[in-house]
């Protein structure tokens, strides 16, 4: 209950700056660039706190604790985006713009733009929705969990409890084998239950045979699939082997497992109660343990105070909310690293317990572990989001004066790179003292409440909802300051009042950030945040980016070539995953979208530009 207080005088403060500076919200300037007044102080803290977000304190741990030290690679892409923002954010300053798409407007027409706005508002709306998950999920571990209850045979489950993995197997004590969790599906009436047991299977293995079982799992579910996929007429046999191997999950000794049944969804529409439990695995235990606050019921609260605080007075109210959250972050992350090291016995302690564990061998070494492959997945996104960042740019443009923006964006290079590199690092520190990957998930929420003292805990903890907010915030203001000025002010109402425009900007906040909180729930379990957040950075990096470079830079660049490398990066990132990869070679499906998503859309923005060779009526210079 500690932690749910600190955080709701906290929320309580926040929402004081908010009515505060709400009453000072008189334009559209006032509500979307903070009426031009930031100075680099509160620039530096405000571009922090919207960048160290969930992609980092969630995203970039989680990843550290699948991989282990050489996750510290992973920020090498913000720190070279950041170098080179440096030089772009005088002139970016200088054209005095509200938002991203106006330059492009500006400079290559009404299609390029309207083409820019429909690009970032798929990736905001992506962006946005993870930054909700990844509220509830705070709110979820915080509030804690139920106690656990036991189940018997015949004992029910709900969609929520299976979708969610509420519903665990714990093996017994140094126990190895395997166990059968046996189950009834609702039939498609949704009135009886099929007679055939289905099951879910654990295989309980030693550490140290973890990878090499998983291996094999993996495999065997990947050739079964293959000769399934090439043969139309496969057995009905062969189907119903790949989906018990798919409903098969290998655990070390002494962890336990979310059971998540998959493939079996004949009654799934039809009723609450799909799964029923036909008979207690003889070895271990079933148990549910349900959290005290659902994430569904977390993400709604979360999506609400969001919406609400962005509403409220915009940028006028994040910027300075900022300050507080900025500085606290830095001072906490300094505080806990050394805790957490010493916590988890120095480099040779870790070193013991990832050895133990058996599936991390790996998680001591920096070189080796990724291949050019991952570095160009990892790290290209979020060099081009850097680079085309509406948010940052939001902030420029909310800056005193074009010098005072150039300061703050150099001093982020160096900021920004500490930050993510403490949360990075203590990620490794914390993943070794949590050997079960089901705690893991969330490792440094995880971390706060069980391995930093109270005190600096409690910090932590309002420190990752303030990023959390600031960060949803700041990415959920941007579409709606994009639509009015790109869209309501362009095309319907372009006398419109500066008190209409301040009131649609609100309803506009509030729209994008209903249709944010649908995306994350079609998004909630299907794939991590740190690969939400390269999906949405690679839509809008490849899209835009490039475009708004040569927007400032390149006087050749035409309005057919920025209209090809808007559609060509947005085009190629949709239909990457579900369709081409499919058709290409091993190697070359290793790739994610984002190279050649952004060797489309440069190609085309300097091909097309050429070919058409109309110097812009605006230029540039």
């Amino acid at each position: 209950m500690i932690y749910l207080i600190a955080i709701f005088i906290y929320l309580l403060v926040l929402t004081g700056i908010g009515v505060y500076k709400s009453r000072q919200v008189k334009t559209q300037e006032d509500f979307t660039v903070a009426g031009r007044t930031l100075s680099p102080w509160i620039m530096v803290c405000t571009m922090l706190a919207v960048w160290i977000g969930t992609g980092s304190i969630v995203g970039n741990a989680g990843k550290t604790y699948e991989v282990g030290m050489a996750a510290l690679f992973l920020p090498v892409g913000t720190f070279f985006g950041m170098i080179l923002l440096s030089f772009i954010a005088t002139r970016a300053r200088n054209i005095e713009a509200l938002s991203v798409p106006e330059i492009i407007g500006r400079r290559y027409g009404g299609a390029a733009r309207l083409l820019a706005v429909i690009a970032l508002i798929i990736a905001y709306m992506v962006i946005v929705s993870y930054q909700f998950n990844a509220g509830g999920m705070v709110l979820e571990v915080i509030a804690g969990k139920k106690e656990k209850v036991a189940l018997n045979a015949g004992g029910i489950l709900t969609k929520q409890q299976v979708r969610k993995g509420y519903f665990h197997y714990e093996p017994p004590q140094d126990w190895a084998g395997t166990a059968e969790v046996k189950f009834n599906v609702k039939e498609a009436d949704g009135d009886s239950w099929g007679k055939t047991p289905q099951v879910f299977t654990v295989n309980v293995v030693a550490s140290t045979e973890i990878i090499r079982s998983k291996e094999s799992l993996e495999k065997n579910i990947k050739d079964l699939a293959k000769g399934i996929e090439k043969d139309p007429n496969a057995p009905p046999e062969d189907k119903a082997k790949l989906r018990r191997l798919k409903n098969t999950r290998i655990i070390k000794q002494n962890t336990f497992t979310r059971v998540i049944i998959k493939g079996y969804d004949a009654g799934f529409g039809k009723s609450e109660g799909i799964y029923r439990l036909a008979e207690v695995p003889q070895q271990g235990r079933i148990y549910l343990h349900e959290p005290v606050l659902t994430a569904y019921r977390a993400t709604i609260i979360a999506a609400i105070f969001i919406i609400a605080y962005t509403m409220l007075a915009g940028l006028l109210s994040l910027a300075f909310a900022d300050i507080v959250t900025g500085t606290i972050i830095t001072v906490t992350l300094l505080i806990a690293f050394p805790v957490l090291l010493v916590r988890a016995g120095g480099f040779a302690g870790m070193e013991a317990a990832f050895a133990a564990m058996g599936d991390r061998p790996d998680h001591m070494k920096l070189l080796g572990v990724f291949d050019a492959a991952d570095y160009i997945n990892f790290l290209l996104p979020v060099f081009l989001l850097v680079m085309g960042d509406a948010n940052q740019y939001q902030r420029i443009f909310a800056s005193k004066n074009a010098k005072g923006a150039r300061t703050a964006v150099i001093v982020m290079i160096f900021v920004a790179l500490l930050i993510e590199e403490l949360i990075i690092a203590e990620a490794w520190f914390a993943g070794s003292l949590t050997p079960d990957p089901e705690n893991g998930r969330y490792v440094l929420i995880y971390a706060a409440r069980h391995f930093m003292p109270l005190a600096i805990g409690i910090i932590f903890m309002i420190t990752v909802v303030g990023i959390i907010i600031s960060t949803a915030d700041s990415f959920l203001l941007v579409p709606a300051t994009t639509f009015i000025k790109d869209i309501y002010l362009n095309y319907i109402n372009p006398k419109a009042p500066e008190k209409r425009i301040v009131l649609m900007s609100r309803l506009m906040v509030l729209t994008f950030g209903v249709i944010a909180w649908l995306v994350s729930l079609a998004f909630s379990e299907s794939t991590t945040v740190f690969e939400k957040a390269l999906y949405a950075f690679t839509v809008y990096g490849s899209a835009i980016t490039p475009c708004l470079v040569a927007a400032l830079f390149w006087k050749r660049a035409t309005t057919a070539g920025a209209i090809c490398s808007i559609l060509a990066g947005t085009v190629t990132t949709l239909l990457w995953e579900e369709i081409i990869k499919s058709h290409l070679p091993k190697e070359l499906a290793k790739l994610d979208a984002v190279l050649p998503a952004i060797t489309l859309s440069v190609i085309c923005l300097i091909a097309v530009s050429l070919l058409t060779g109309q110097k812009d009526r605006t230029g540039g210079d």
